[in-house]
């Protein structure tokens, strides 16, 4: 399928190894090492909410935060590449097909409704815009990297509230679920294997770690279907953290808890990156391609 593109975002990666800033209509930011085969994400840490849309809102600034993914941003501050949201799920949710994206109705929002008044379409263009605008760049980096690698890597990065898990009947909701749900899971064994492992590793003061593979979550989201669509030499890891750093009640975060976070997803991507490049070189026996 064709991938889409923001040729500016192609041209500055053929150009210069690392580029980094915001999309033209503000909805994400970015930092990218074009040196190496990967990219974290966190596409649900932002809270921004467009003046225009805030009056037509049901859900007040905590509703629309306990349902978002806070600090994920902060947790991969130390990955070589990322890409992150600024603006909040409930203006439009990037892990979701464009026609769903926007959330005009409450089952598209776990049963919440978001707007007592509907956008217009007008508005709900301008959001759409942002969607595009972020696959447009994910697209870039993919079009420039798979010319430079034979595969990459996308640590998708997500956090989901403990509560709701324990009402559907799981009594004890992992720390850490990857879901594999949308990636051929025999292809890319030794690589998630790799993956879980170095999260079984990662520290949390006061947490005990554990880690499950498709019990909370499957991995079904738009960031992996899409982006496995467009090459299957494209592995996203789509990893969720329980929110087990903040109250996921009050939203009061433990910064201790998302520092831990942040250095132990730091090490574990710099290392998981390191092993599935020389994997990739010991596969062919010969040096990482580039352009």
């Amino acid at each position: 399928m064709k991938i889409p593109t923001d040729p500016k975002i192609v041209d500055a990666l053929r150009v210069s190894s690392r580029i980094r800033g915001k999309g033209k209509l503000g909805g994400f930011a970015y930092r990218v090492d074009g040196t190496v085969p990967c990219i974290a994400t966190a596409i649900h840490a932002g809270g921004r909410v467009r003046e225009e849309l805030i009056s037509l809102m049901a859900m007040d600034t905590a509703q629309r935060y306990y349902e978002e993914d806070p600090a994920t941003d902060t947790m991969i501050e130390k990955a070589v590449s990322a890409v992150w949201g600024l603006d909040s799920r409930s203006e439009y949710d990037l892990n979701r097909p464009p026609e769903a994206a926007v959330p005009v109705k409450a089952e598209q929002f776990w049963g919440n409704v978001v707007y007592n008044n509907p956008p217009d379409d007008e508005m709900v263009q301008k959001s759409l815009a942002k969607h595009r605008e972020f696959y447009d760049f994910m697209g870039s980096w993919v079009k420039v990297m798979t010319n430079r690698f034979d595969a990459l890597v996308v640590y998708d990065i997500h956090s989901y509230n403990i509560g709701r898990q324990v009402k559907k009947g799981i009594e004890s909701p992992p720390v850490f679920n990857l879901g594999t749900g949308s990636i051929d899971r025999g292809r890319w064994e030794k690589v998630v294997e790799q993956w879980l492992r170095l999260l079984e590793n990662i520290g949390i003061p006061e947490v005990k770690t554990t880690v499950a593979e498709n019990v909370v979550f499957q991995g079904k989201g738009e960031l992996c279907r899409r982006l496995t669509r467009w090459d299957p030499a494209i592995l996203v890891l789509s990893t969720e953290v329980s929110k087990v750093y903040m109250d996921e009640t009050t939203g009061q975060l433990d910064w201790t808890a998302i520092g831990a976070l942040r250095d132990g997803l730091g090490r574990a991507m710099q290392d998981h990156t390191r092993w599935f490049m020389e994997a990739l070189m010991r596969s062919r026996n010969t040096p990482v391609r580039r352009s």
